[in-house]
């Protein structure tokens, strides 16, 4: 074999390579988590307490994160069990988290938008590994091709039935689309008394799928937690033109 094909060989292993690390990255930080919380321990304190830190103070940062942590024990002990895992997850180490920092928030007299936006940013700041991850599936030479097979397993997976109605609209080589019409984290919320909380967790979907432009164009122009009576989720193939209506 020439220098030059074993040259190609080599890209060409290192490019697939690249691509099966980036299915099981994407795999395992899209699809929920297995490790469950434990109720000694509020799931991404370190991580809030920081960032609080910065814009507030590591007084006021340490005060909000262990009322934040009384608060999330108290709904730890007192949360529902559903039956499947997934649900348990989404519920366990993103849902009661948020909703215990949110409460301590308003009880610390954050105004309600204050707090939300507070809130948007520290999702901002969670899910900055995954924007990071998405950002380098962008740099593959054909990221929808890896995107469009994936993205089945982690709805398969992570969002199940129980949790979410959703409708397929489109599954082609240049475009994902879905509805859903109902979802687990606007249920949730809402039997909590703070439905306004499911916004915040739509803007983390943004920050994450906004990494993968212009190799990937993601929209969501409608969504359940800000109002509408659908989520609307569309990725498509590269450049603005080659969108479907």
């Amino acid at each position: 074999m020439s220098d030059n094909q074993d040259s190609s060989k080599h890209r060409r292993n290192g490019r697939r390579g690249l691509a099966l690390a980036l299915t099981a990255a994407l795999l395992a930080g899209l699809v929920v988590v297995r490790r469950v919380a434990t109720p000694q321990r509020m799931p991404f304190a370190g991580l809030w307490r920081r960032a609080l830190a910065e814009k507030r103070g590591v007084a006021e940062a340490e005060r909000l994160i262990a009322a934040a942590e009384a608060r999330y024990r108290e709904l730890y002990a007192d949360r529902p069990r559903p039956a499947r895992r997934a649900l348990r997850i989404h519920l366990q180490r993103s849902m009661l988290p948020g909703l215990a920092l949110y409460q301590a928030l308003l009880k610390e007299g954050d105004e309600r938008e204050r707090a939300l936006a507070e809130m948007e940013h520290l999702m901002a700041v969670t899910v900055d590994p995954l924007r990071r991850l998405m950002s380098l599936l962008a740099r593959l030479p054909d990221p929808f091709a890896l995107f469009r097979r994936v993205e089945p397993w982690v709805v398969r997976l992570g969002f199940p039935p129980e949790g979410w109605e959703m409708e397929p609209v489109e599954e082609s080589e240049d475009r994902i689309a879905f509805n859903v019409h109902r979802c687990f984290y606007v249920d949730t919320f809402t039997s909590y008394g703070a439905p306004e909380l499911t916004r915040v967790f739509c803007g983390g979907d943004d920050v994450m799928f906004l990494a993968l432009e212009p190799s990937i164009t993601w929209e969501r122009p409608m969504t359940l937690g800000r109002g509408d009576d659908r989520c609307e989720f569309r990725w498509s193939r590269g450049a603005p033109e080659r969108r479907k209506a």
